[in-house]
């Protein structure tokens, strides 16, 4: 870590209400915004690459929460092959009716 009167200052451009938000985030932790993207900095470098993984795939999204919802261990049983087909159905019924 460097000293203070060794820091440079960066200065970067985005969207005023993301700054707000990402500053009451921030504020919600205990830190301020600055501190925060210092985090996001040193865990970037610490990881060789983002802290996170950017993707748009919403399939690539639903498969990483359904896999984490395994890991914590929230799955539904089922005891045959029906079972498991009939709530599938209801479901995509419960889906549909929701978009109507």
């Amino acid at each position: 870590m460097t000293k203070k009167s060794e820091q440079v200052l960066v200065t970067i451009r985005m969207d005023p209400d993301q700054k707000k938000k990402a500053e009451q985030v921030a504020n919600d932790m205990g830190i301020d915004l600055t501190t925060a993207v210092n985090l996001f900095i040193s865990q970037m470098i610490k990881e060789n690459g983002l802290p996170f993984k950017p993707t748009n795939d919403s399939v690539a999204i639903d498969l990483a929460g359904a896999l984490e919802d395994v890991k914590n261990g929230n799955v539904t049983e089922f005891n045959s092959a029906d079972e498991f087909m009939k709530h599938l159905y209801e479901l995509e019924n419960d889906d549909s009716s929701d978009n109507s």
